[in-house]
């Protein structure tokens, strides 16, 4: 009988050792997954860092090539950049031409009427940027949040809290409306989605300000992928800007046909 106890006893021994060493091992497997998703984790990091100055170096790049691939471009935006450069000329004789406006001088190309081909840039920019709404808004996985202005039933405080609320909807209004003159200003308020998703659901809803980033990340990548056309479209926006005599008839059409008539 003693000696079954003492078998007994040790079998419960090496039971237990055995528990503790299965226990010890699944501990160590653990902690060897946790160390690797932390090793994945800061690989998927570096790569989006690698990923985002690679980005930065092709914009970069593209911006001191600009206008000297003449030969592959369009027609339109030859005759686009071709305008541009000479309005960049007319900047170092402003205040000649300045002194001629006031003194009743026209310019004779401000004779006729309007061309259409420059009004057309800033119904291109907002052609190019309702398509681009129009893809976020197709994105429901990211966008479905951000699709309409918040209401005072889903969160009775937002308003007190973010100062300048913008959502998908908005953005598309001041699209049609063609109150953007560049792609800055049209990511400046997708950012600003982002940002109050990030100043009102930090601390109250922490899965949505990264719902918020994926948006403007998926913005920065279709403007980067459009950028050719966006860069057609604000040359042609800049260009009418930039001409007095254009803004001058745009401003007051008819005392410029009474003015022309006068001196003419």
């Amino acid at each position: 009988l003693e000696r079954q106890a003492k078998l007994e006893i040790q079998r419960k021994l090496e039971m237990q050792a055995e528990l503790e060493r299965q226990a010890e091992l699944e501990r160590q497997a653990e902690v060897e997954r946790e160390r690797e998703i932390e090793r994945q984790r800061e690989i998927e990091w570096l790569q989006q860092e690698e990923e985002r100055k690679n980005r930065k170096r092709r914009k970069q790049k593209q911006r001191e090539r600009g206008l000297k691939k003449d030969e592959k471009k369009p027609k339109e935006r030859q005759v686009l950049e071709n305008e541009w450069r000479s309005l960049q000329k007319d900047r170092t004789k402003g205040r000649k031409r300045r002194v001629s406006m006031e003194q009743g001088s026209c310019h004779p190309f401000d004779t006729g009427p309007l061309p259409k081909r420059r009004k057309g840039g800033e119904v291109m920019l907002a052609n190019i940027l309702e398509k681009i709404v129009d893809t976020l808004r197709k994105e429901t996985d990211i966008s479905y949040l951000f699709l309409k202005p918040v209401t005072k039933k889903e969160a009775p405080d937002y308003l007190d809290v973010v100062k300048y609320p913008m959502d998908l909807s908005t953005i598309k209004e001041k699209v049609r409306k063609m109150i953007y003159k560049s792609r800055e200003e049209f990511r400046r308020d997708v950012w600003q989605i982002a940002e109050n998703a990030h100043i009102y659901n930090d601390h109250r809803n922490p899965g949505i300000p990264p719902v918020a980033d994926q948006l403007l990340y998926f913005c920065d990548i279709i403007l980067e992928d459009r950028y050719e056309e966006l860069t057609e479209a604000e040359l042609a926006v800049e260009a009418v800007d930039n001409d007095p005599a254009y803004t001058a008839k745009i401003a007051n059409p008819a005392s410029e046909r009474r003015r022309i008539t006068r001196n003419h």
